[in-house]
């Protein structure tokens, strides 16, 4: 794309039927990427909705899988440039309108896409979404995360992907979880 580089998409389904069945673009959390979805898709739950949909999922860049690492003097693109990139990517599938599903940093790029794309845009499912900007304490926690991360995956850095995702120390949990 011009907005962010090489974009890694997955489809299910046939796109050549993207006039005549509804298309769902889906978009990742940190830490994570389309074998979320994929799991969802492919859980017997939504057997009907996958047969009579197809599913886009889109990786975020450098969260593919197996992916290298980016490169040291790589420019990591912004929210709104990954917005633009589901523009170019629907506009590159030949899909005219899709119906947008993010979890977490994926819904905040989709609700973006919706703003500037609202004809291409029929829906959005946007799960665990937030429209603000971290503060201060935040900022620093992200600056330590980040270069311990440099240093290779560490306990504080899963720590900080597992309060991500679910909002609390899991390990803490489990360690005063009573004996089953």
């Amino acid at each position: 794309t011009n907005a962010c580089g090489n974009v890694t998409v997955y489809i299910q389904g046939d796109i050549a039927l993207s006039n005549s069945k509804p298309v769902i673009f889906t978009l990742h959390d940190i830490g994570s990427n389309h074998l979320s979805w994929n799991l969802l898709v492919n859980h017997p739950s939504m057997a009907e909705i996958k047969a009579r949909g197809i599913f886009v999922h889109m990786d975020v860049p450098g969260q593919e899988d197996d992916a290298p690492d980016l490169p040291s003097d790589y420019k990591f693109p912004d929210m709104n440039h990954l917005a633009e990139a589901v523009v170019e990517i629907l506009d590159q599938l030949k899909v005219d309108c899709v119906i947008g599903v993010g979890e977490g940093a994926g819904a905040n790029i989709l609700a973006r896409f919706g703003m500037i794309a609202p004809k291409r845009c029929v829906g959005l499912c946007l799960i665990h979404c937030t429209s603000t900007k971290a503060g201060v304490m935040e900022y620093f926690k992200d600056k330590l995360i980040n270069w311990k991360l440099e240093h290779g995956m560490n306990p504080t850095a899963e720590e900080y992907l597992v309060f991500h995702k679910f909002g609390t120390d899991v390990s803490a949990q489990i360690e005063n979880a009573p004996n089953q």
